[in-house]
C-alpha cells in the first residue's frame, strides 16, 4: 500500500511539471477596460505579438470598455484564476479604492499583479496666450489669482483629476476643475483656449507642443525626458514631490499560480530587452519597464494611498 501511495505522489507531480511546463497551452485572453487605441492597448499588442513570435502562444485582446474602466476590470478580477485572462491595468485601478471605499466589485477580487510594460510621464502645458514660460511662472500667476485659473481633465477621478490635484496641493495654490467626457475633449478645451492648463501625456501632447499650441513648462518627474530634453523636470523647476504620470501593465486574476505570473513575467523582460522594442516603446514617448510581480505589487499599494490621500484632501466624490 505504501508503495502504490508513493507512486501514485510521484504520478500527480509528474503531471503537474507537465502542465506548468506546456503554459500556456491555449489562447490568453487579456482585457482592456478601456476604448480601443489607448496607451495600454497599444503597448499591450506589441509585447504580446513579440512573446507570441518568440513562444508559438497566442495572445488575444478583447475590449471591455465602460464605466471608467470599472467593467472590464471587474470582468478580469472575477475571472478563473487559471493563467488564461490578462487585464490591462493602469493607474485608473490604484484610484478605485480610494474613489468608492474598496474596489466596486468587492475586495475579495483583487487584481494578482504581473508585471508593468511601459509608463509614461504627464507634462504640465499651458495655452500660449497665458504668456508664462516656465513652472515658477505659472504658480505665481495662480497664487496672484486664486481661484481665476483652470484646468481640464479626462474626468472627475481620473488620473488626471488627480494629478492636477496633486499639484495644487504641491504647489500652494488654487485652480478651478473642469472635467471632460474624456482626454480628447480636454485637449480640445485647450485648443481652443477654454483651458489654461493641462496635465497630459507626452506621447499625446507631443504634437500640439510641437506646434506651439500647448507650451509645456514642467515634466512631472525628477529627470527630464529624452522625448522633451529641452524641458525640466518638476524636481528642477522646485517641486520635488510632484512627481506622476501613466502606466501600463498586465494583471491577472486572483489565484493565478507563481509559475503562470512567472512565466508572463520572464516573456515580457525578454521583450523589453530586445533593441528594436525599446525602440518602439520610445518613439511612443514612454520607457520600458518590466518590474517583477512583487515590485509591481508594492508600487500598486503605494499608488493606493497617495490617491486615497489627494480624493480624501479634495473631498472628490465618484459621478
Amino acid at each position: 500500500m505504501k508503495l502504490y501511495l508513493a507512486s501514485g505522489v510521484i504520478a500527480l507531480l509528474s503531471l503537474s511539471v507537465d502542465v506548468l511546463a506546456q503554459y500556456p497551452a491555449k489562447p490568453i485572453r487579456i482585457i482592456n477596460p478601456f476604448a480601443s487605441g489607448g496607451g495600454g492597448e497599444v503597448s499591450t499588442r506589441l509585447v504580446a505579438q513579440k512573446i507570441s513570435e518568440n513562444t508559438g502562444k497566442t495572445f488575444v485582446v478583447e475590449v471591455k470598455s465602460g464605466a471608467g474602466g470599472r467593467i472590464g476590470y471587474e470582468a478580469g478580477a472575477k475571472a478563473p484564476g487559471d493563467g488564461y485572462t490578462l487585464t490591462i491595468t493602469d493607474p485608473t485601478y490604484t484610484i478605485m479604492p480610494g474613489l468608492y471605499g474598496g474596489f466596486p466589485w468587492g475586495n475579495d477580487h483583487e487584481l494578482e499583479p504581473v508585471t508593468i510594460l511601459t509608463q509614461t510621464r504627464f507634462v504640465i502645458v499651458v495655452k500660449p496666450n497665458l504668456k508664462v514660460t516656465s513652472l515658477k511662472d505659472l504658480i505665481a500667476l495662480a497664487k496672484a489669482n486664486p481661484a481665476k485659473l483652470n484646468f481640464g481633465s479626462s474626468g472627475v477621478g481620473s488620473v488626471t483629476h488627480l494629478t492636477a490635484e496633486l499639484f495644487k496641493r504641491e504647489a500652494g495654490i488654487n485652480i478651478t476643475h473642469i472635467p471632460y467626457k474624456g482626454m480628447g475633449d480636454a485637449i480640445t478645451g485647450m485648443l481652443d483656449d477654454s483651458l489654461d492648463l493641462l496635465m497630459i501625456g507626452i506621447l499625446t501632447g507631443a504634437p500640439h507642443i510641437a506646434s506651439g499650441k500647448m507650451i509645456p513648462l514642467a515634466v512631472a518627474a525628477n529627470r527630464r525626458s529624452s522625448a522633451l530634453p529641452n524641458v525640466p523636470s518638476t524636481v528642477e523647476a522646485g517641486l520635488p514631490k510632484f512627481t506622476a504620470g501613466n502606466w501600463f501593465g498586465w494583471s491577472a486574476a486572483k489565484g493565478t499560480s507563481k509559475e503562470s505570473v512567472d512565466w508572463l513575467h520572464r516573456e515580457v523582460v525578454k521583450v523589453l530587452a530586445m533593441p528594436d522594442i525599446r525602440e518602439k516603446i520610445s518613439q511612443q514617448g514612454s520607457e520600458p519597464s518590466g518590474i517583477t510581480p512583487e515590485e509591481f505589487s508594492t508600487m500598486m499599494r503605494a499608488d493606493m494611498k497617495r490617491w486615497a490621500e489627494v480624493i480624501r484632501a479634495a473631498g472628490i466624490k465618484p459621478q
